[in-house]
């Protein structure tokens, strides 16, 4: 069986991390049934370093990927980066993988990769160009990011794979027992760009018509302070009670939350392709969420979920209402996205698509310069 070495920064299951959650998903497929997999993270803490001590680490990243594929013997490099400083780490790991004339795919998870590079200087940008048609293949999760991608660097070669998820697990969670409450579900690291402060202000103004409306927020700080921020926002909302900080969420944890749930939210300012968004809808929830990343892509508006513009908290709290005040409405929807994720999104579906592209890459077939 031929080994593929899988490279990113995943993180332990108790860990809450959209990357580990979609590699851990990908690695459990029918694609270890064809390949020998190995799952090398990436994961380190950020810090501030030098100049030289990253280009340092980024040659001997180079030399000790180049080493690893011939001792392992592993036919092709699967790495999966994010849109921050880990991209460039990533790099030198498939410039290594090139280097002894092995295929590489980068996949780019981050959401705010295109931000990235119109912060970036000059030679970063040509170091990014550089990173994009040097892969064999780029992997992006949303015919979105393959337009934008394009846009920076046409002479990349790019495949459109989604994030997978295993609808069958969280399909047995669309069962939920009648209750008085109105609950919704918020699943993301706390920071401003994810929309917290929007989802409260939102609940703000539906707290008068629904009296046992609950907001239940998942995560943890992503930037330090932001939780007590929300307490602050929450307060002088006068909704602090309406509040639950469930903290970071995992497994059962997970679980439990998205079967008590009876809505998902995502008001984010910025995004990729978010796997909580593919979970609420394989268990059967109506989601609401904004029109950035692959969102438009996922949920089809007015017949999965909704979808509203960033900031726009007059329509998030109009279509909480909708879903809040025609129970059938929320069923009916709820349904449809569970047919969608499973027939989109499903492991099943994306293994198949990343064994054929496996195949094509690993025969010789498709690489712009193996």
């Amino acid at each position: 069986m031929e080994k593929i070495l899988v490279f990113g920064p995943v993180r332990p299951p108790q860990v809450a991390c959209g990357v580990s959650s979609s590699v851990r998903a990908f690695v459990e497929s029918r694609v270890r049934d064809c390949y020998d997999i190995d799952v090398i993270s990436t994961f380190r803490q950020p810090r501030d370093r030098k100049l030289s001590e990253r280009l340092t680490y980024g040659i001997w990243l180079i030399a000790k990927t180049a080493l690893r594929m011939l001792r392992s013997g592993a036919v092709l490099a699967d790495i999966h980066a994010v849109s921050d400083r880990s991209l460039y780490s990533h790099a030198a790991i498939m410039f290594g993988a090139r280097l002894v004339g092995r295929p590489a795919l980068l996949r780019i998870h981050g959401g705010d990769f295109h931000q990235v590079f119109e912060r970036a200087g000059g030679m970063q940008r040509w170091l990014i160009r550089l990173i994009l048609r040097s892969a064999t293949r780029l992997v992006v999760l949303s015919e979105e990011w393959r337009s934008r991608v394009t846009a920076i660097e046409p002479r990349t070669a790019i495949e459109v794979i989604p994030n997978p998820v295993d609808c069958s697990a969280y399909e047995r969670l669309a069962s939920r027992p009648p209750r008085q409450c109105r609950r919704i579900l918020f699943l993301a690291n706390f920071c401003e760009r994810k929309g917290h402060f929007d989802a409260i202000k939102a609940v703000a103004k539906l707290a008068p018509e629904f009296p046992n409306l609950v907001l239940a927020l998942g995560g943890d700080d992503r930037d330090p302070g932001t939780r007590i921020l929300l307490e602050q926002e929450a307060l002088q909302c006068g909704i602090r009670d309406r509040i639950e900080f469930l903290g970071t969420v995992s497994g059962d944890t997970k679980e439990q939350a998205i079967r008590d749930a009876d809505v998902l939210i995502l008001p984010s300012h910025t995004e990729n392709m978010p796997v909580s968004i593919i979970e609420g809808m394989a268990a059967a929830l109506p989601v609401i969420a904004t029109a950035v990343g692959a969102i438009p892509e996922m949920i089809k508006d007015g017949e999965t979920g909704f979808v509203i513009e960033a900031r726009d908290v007059d329509a998030l709290a109009d279509r909480l209402a909708r879903l809040f005040r025609d129970p059938a409405l929320c069923l009916r929807l709820g349904q449809q996205a569970q047919a969608r994720a499973r027939r989109m999104w499903d492991t099943g579906v994306i293994a198949e698509r990343t064994l054929t592209l496996y195949a094509q890459l690993t025969a010789g077939k498709g690489s712009h310069d193996t």
